[in-house]
């Protein structure tokens, strides 16, 4: 979930909720998700590195869509950086963790999608939990 016409310099374009750990199983998703999107096509992905299960160095989306995935310890927790082609700025989702619950995680989404005044994602998960049940 994000909205790319909102300016948002330093802070998140959206969030994005994936069902378990398991970096070969959803990041293809997101892949697929941000792709399917006018303009947008993923060439890389950067992943904090302790949020996720065997980071793949690569991954191919739709059979011929090759993606680099870096694993990283120098991007904030709970974040996704994604380049897209075209000299377009990155897009920087937060990641709410999959065992979130359902109220919470759709609050932390909106708050990233819709909020460019909270920069820090941690500052969102905080937000997310105020608003949720």
């Amino acid at each position: 979930m994000f909205d790319p016409a909102l300016p948002r310099h330093g802070a998140t374009d959206g969030g994005w909720w994936p069902r378990s750990r398991n970096a070969l199983t959803e990041l293809p998703a997101l892949i697929a998700a941000l792709d399917a999107r006018p303009g947008v096509r993923v060439q890389r992905l950067a992943v904090h590195c302790y949020e996720w299960d065997e980071t793949p160095h690569q991954l191919t989306a739709d059979g011929s869509h090759f993606v680099r995935v870096d694993s990283l310890t120098t991007i904030p927790r709970r974040t996704i950086i994604v380049t897209v082609a075209g000299g377009r700025e990155p897009i920087a989702l937060l990641v709410v963790p999959p065992d979130t619950p359902t109220e919470t995680a759709w609050a932390e989404m909106n708050i990233a999608a819709t909020s460019p005044g909270i920069p820090q994602t941690s500052g969102i998960l905080i937000a997310g939990e105020l608003q949720g049940p």
